[in-house]
């Protein structure tokens, strides 16, 4: 996981430095949540499309209702668009929003074998997406950049759907390629292992 690098337009600069300085951002109740988090392990375990777009339908009326937007339109397709380097998958994607009709794609199988892809992946994916709809619907962002912010944001709204204690996410200090920002997944992952013990304790 890693953000866009920083753009040179100054207008663009700035949007892209709000969305990273946005952080927070107030979510359901899990417990509303999870119905809808349950209903898409049943359809993503019986590998049905017509299921499992009745589940995300239903999660992302919830979530648009909750924040008082319009639902984004769904699209769920096959295989993931991938590209390969030397024989061996280089990049995937996950899903996608399109800002012009306010539309979510998904790829519900992997991109070389083709399998179901699992619950947890397709969960992540259309929070994120989700996030790009909220921050040109809710927040008001012109653009929607992968910064800290965003991913921060999308992060907050997955660990709500799947009834998870909050842990903030780890960037390593110094810049990936381009200019961008890397996840620290070793010390992301140290947190999450102390939220969750945390979060049973109490």
């Amino acid at each position: 996981m890693q953000t866009d690098k920083k753009p040179r337009r100054a207008d663009l600069l700035r949007q892209f430095e709000a969305s990273d300085a946005h952080k927070d951002i107030q979510v359901p109740a899990s417990e509303d949540l999870l119905p809808f988090a349950r209903a898409l392990t049943r359809a993503s375990e019986a590998e049905s499309i017509p299921e499992l777009q009745r589940a995300c339908l239903e999660f992302l009326d919830l979530m648009s209702d909750f924040y008082e937007v319009s639902t984004p339109k769904l699209r769920l397709l096959g295989p993931r668009p991938h590209r390969t380097y030397e024989g061996r998958l280089s990049s995937e994607l996950f899903g996608d929003y399109d800002l012009s009709d306010q539309s979510i794609r998904l790829w519900t199988r992997t991109p070389l074998m083709k399998k179901w892809t699992s619950s947890g992946t397709i969960l992540s994916t259309i929070c994120h997406e989700l996030m790009h709809h909220l921050d040109v619907t809710l927040l008001d962002f012109k653009n929607t950049f992968h910064t800290v912010g965003f991913y921060e944001r999308s992060h907050r709204l997955y660990l709500a759907a799947i009834d998870h204690p909050y842990y903030p996410l780890k960037w390593y200090s110094g810049f990936g390629p381009r200019g961008s920002r890397v996840v620290n997944w070793p010390a992301t992952n140290r947190g999450k292992a102390l939220a969750l013990r945390h979060g049973r304790a109490s």
